[in-house]
C-alpha cells in the first residue's frame, strides 16, 4: 500500500479536470474518481468527482466529507497498481470501518488510465462552451457548458453577486459605468467599463449564460434587455420594483416583444426571501439563477 500520511479532506470543487491536467504536467501520476452508482440516497449527485495526485493532493467531493480521505488513499493504491476498478463503500461494502451517515452504498469508479488526449479534449470542450462526455465503466458523465453570469449595472449588489457566482464556479463578466463598482468587483470577475449599452458584448449570451441587469437608473435597460431577449440566455433578470417592472415591460412591448418573450424577464429580480441588504438581494438573485440553470441542465 502506498504510504501517505496526514491526508486531508479534499477542498470542494464540482469541476476537477483542470487540476488533474496541471498535476500531470508536473509529472505526477493521477486518478479520477467518479460516483457512478448509489444504493439509497446520497448528499452528492451521480457524476460527482475527485481528482487525486500521487503526492496526496486532491480536489472534489463524492460524499459529504465522511469518506473522502479513504477514497484518496484508495486512489493512491490504484495508481500504484496501475489498474482501474469500481469499489463499493457504505452499505454492503467490504469496508466495515467506512459507514456513510445516510446509510447508503455508493459505487465509485477509479480511473488511473485516462489518456492525456481524452482529458485535453474534455477540457477543450469546456473552454469553447460545448457539451462533452466522459465514459467510465457503463457510466457516462456529461459535462454541460459551464454556467456563466453577465452582470450589467452598478452599486453594492454587483460585487456581492459576483462573489457568490465565483463560489458557484460561474465565471462572471461585469459591465459597469461606475468606477467604484468596477474596483470592488475586480477580484470576482472580468471587469469592463460601460459608456453605453452598445459597449456590451451580447454574443456572450449563449444558452448557458445568465444576464442580470442591476441599475437603479433604468435608462440603459431597454436596450440591454432587448438584446437579452434576442439571445438564447437561460436567465434574464432586472432590478427594480414591481411598478418599475410593469413600466419596463410596456417599453419592451412597444418595441414589438410579445407576452411569451417578456415572461423570460425575471423582475423584480431574485427569489422572494424578504431580502433587504445588498448581500441578501445578491443571494436571492443567485438562488434564482441556480434554479433556472439546474432546470435547464437536468436530464
Amino acid at each position: 500500500m502506498t504510504e501517505v500520511l496526514d491526508i486531508a479532506v479534499p477542498a470542494y470543487a464540482d469541476y476537477v479536470l483542470d487540476a488533474l491536467r496541471d498535476w500531470r504536467r508536473d509529472g505526477l501520476k493521477t486518478a479520477l474518481l467518479t460516483l457512478i452508482g448509489v444504493d439509497g440516497s446520497s448528499p452528492r449527485p451521480l457524476g460527482s468527482q475527485i481528482a487525486v495526485a500521487e503526492d496526496g493532493r486532491a480536489l472534489g467531493a463524492i460524499t459529504g466529507g465522511c469518506a473522502e480521505q479513504a477514497l484518496v488513499r484508495d486512489a493512491l493504491d490504484a495508481m500504484a497498481r496501475g489498474r482501474n476498478h469500481v469499489e463499493l463503500y457504505g452499505e454492503g461494502s467490504r469496508f466495515r470501518d467506512i459507514v456513510l451517515p445516510c446509510g447508503s452504498g455508493i459505487h465509485v469508479a477509479f480511473d488511473v488510465t485516462l489518456d492525456d488526449r481524452t482529458l485535453d479534449d474534455l477540457i477543450a470542450a469546456r473552454r469553447v462552451r460545448q457539451r462533452a462526455v466522459y465514459r467510465i465503466e457503463a457510466y457516462a458523465r456529461v459535462y454541460p457548458p459551464q454556467a456563466r453570469l453577465v452582470v450589467i449595472g452598478q452599486g453594492h449588489i454587483v460585487p456581492a453577486l459576483a462573489q457568490l457566482a465565483q463560489l458557484n464556479e460561474m465565471p462572471v463578466i461585469i459591465y459597469s459605468p461606475d468606477e467604484a463598482t468596477r474596483q470592488r468587483s475586480t477580484p470576482f470577475g472580468s471587469i469592463h467599463p460601460l459608456r453605453s449599452p452598445r459597449d456590451c458584448d451580447y454574443d456572450l449570451l449563449d444558452e448557458a449564460t445568465a444576464l442580470v441587469c442591476l441599475f437603479h437608473d433604468h435608462d440603459y435597460e431597454a436596450e440591454i434587455l432587448a438584446a437579452g431577449l434576442h439571445s438564447p440566455a437561460f436567465y434574464i433578470g432586472a432590478l427594480g420594483s414591481r411598478r418599475t417592472h410593469v413600466q419596463r415591460l410596456e417599453a419592451l412591448r412597444a418595441q414589438g416583444f410579445d407576452a411569451a418573450a417578456l415572461t423570460r424577464i425575471h423582475g423584480p429580480v431574485g427569489l422572494d426571501i424578504g431580502a433587504l441588504t445588498p448581500p441578501e438581494i445578491a443571494l436571492s438573485v443567485m438562488a434564482e439563477v441556480v434554479a433556472a440553470y439546474r432546470g435547464l441542465s437536468s436530464p
